[in-house]
C-alpha cells in the first residue's frame, strides 16, 4: 500500500492524561514520516486550549481524562479537525462514530494498527475527501423528492421495493442495493442482504440471535438484524 504520510505534513496533538501512554504514543509518531507533534496535553482544558489556538490537522484524544472526558474535549473544539479516539474502553465506540470520530483505537494498538489510522486521515484530507453527502431522488406520489444520503438511517429491501428509512418516513427508491452501496459514502455498511445502514445513525447495539446483531436508530422504531456475517462487518468497523 503507498505511504501517502510520506507525501503530507500532518500536524497531531496528543491529549492523553497518563505520562507513560503519552511517550508511547510521542514514540509511535516519531517513527513515521510526515508527522509533526505540535502539543502533548495531560488534561481537557489544555487540550481545549491547544487545539483551539494551534488548530493541528489531527487530535489523538483519550476518552478518561479525569473530571472531563474526550468527548467534552470535542464539543468545546471550536477548530474543525479529524479526531481518533484512544482508549481501553470498548463501550464508547458507537457514540465516538456518532461524533464523527475518523478512527477509534482500542489500547494497546501497535505501530501499525497507529499507521494505518493515520493513513485514513491523509486519505480524509479535504482535497481528497469524498462527499459529505449524496444525493439521490424519491418518487412521493407525483413529485420527486431529493434525499441526503445524510438523512438516510437505513436502506432495506423487501418484495421486490428499495425503501430509504429517514427521520420522518420512508422512501423508495429506484436503485438496487449494489448500486445504491458503490454511490453511498463509506460511512454506509451493507449489514445483510437486504439491507445497508448508515453508521453514523446507529443509537443502540444488541446482541441477538446465532452471531447476529440488532442495530437501533436515532429517530426511527424501525430496527435492523445484522446477518452473522454482516455483524462481523460491522464490529470491524467499529472496533468492537
Amino acid at each position: 500500500m503507498r505511504n501517502h504520510l510520506t507525501h503530507s505534513r500532518l500536524r497531531v496533538i496528543i491529549v492523553e492524561d497518563e505520562a507513560p501512554a503519552r511517550s508511547k504514543l510521542n514514540t509511535q509518531l516519531a517513527q513515521m514520516e510526515g508527522v509533526e507533534i505540535v502539543a502533548e496535553c495531560a488534561d481537557a482544558p489544555q487540550a481545549i486550549h491547544d487545539i483551539n489556538s494551534l488548530k493541528p490537522d489531527l487530535v489523538l484524544l483519550d476518552i478518561e481524562l479525569g473530571e472531563l472526558s474526550g468527548f467534552d474535549v470535542l464539543e468545546a473544539m471550536k477548530h474543525p479537525c479529524h479526531v481518533i479516539f484512544t482508549t481501553a474502553y470498548s463501550q464508547y465506540a458507537v457514540k465516538a462514530f456518532e461524533k464523527q470520530a475518523l478512527d477509534y483505537l482500542l489500547k494497546p494498538f501497535d505501530l501499525s494498527r497507529l499507521r494505518h489510522a493515520l493513513e485514513r486521515v491523509v486519505l480524509a484530507q479535504p482535497q481528497a475527501a469524498e462527499p459529505a453527502t449524496v444525493q439521490f431522488t424519491a418518487k412521493v406520489g407525483d413529485k420527486i423528492r431529493i434525499l441526503q444520503s445524510s438523512d438516510i438511517r437505513f436502506v432495506r429491501a423487501s418484495q421486490g421495493l428499495v425503501v430509504a428509512q429517514c427521520l420522518e418516513r420512508e422512501h423508495h427508491l429506484d436503485d438496487s442495493l449494489e448500486s445504491l452501496l458503490n454511490q453511498l459514502p463509506s460511512s454506509f455498511l451493507r449489514v445483510h442482504r437486504n439491507s445497508i445502514v448508515n453508521t453514523q445513525h446507529i443509537h443502540q447495539i444488541e446482541k441477538w440471535q446465532n452471531g447476529a446483531l440488532l442495530l437501533r436508530f436515532e429517530g426511527v422504531n424501525d430496527t435492523i438484524t445484522t446477518s452473522r456475517r454482516g455483524a462481523a462487518v460491522l464490529r470491524k468497523y467499529l472496533n468492537l
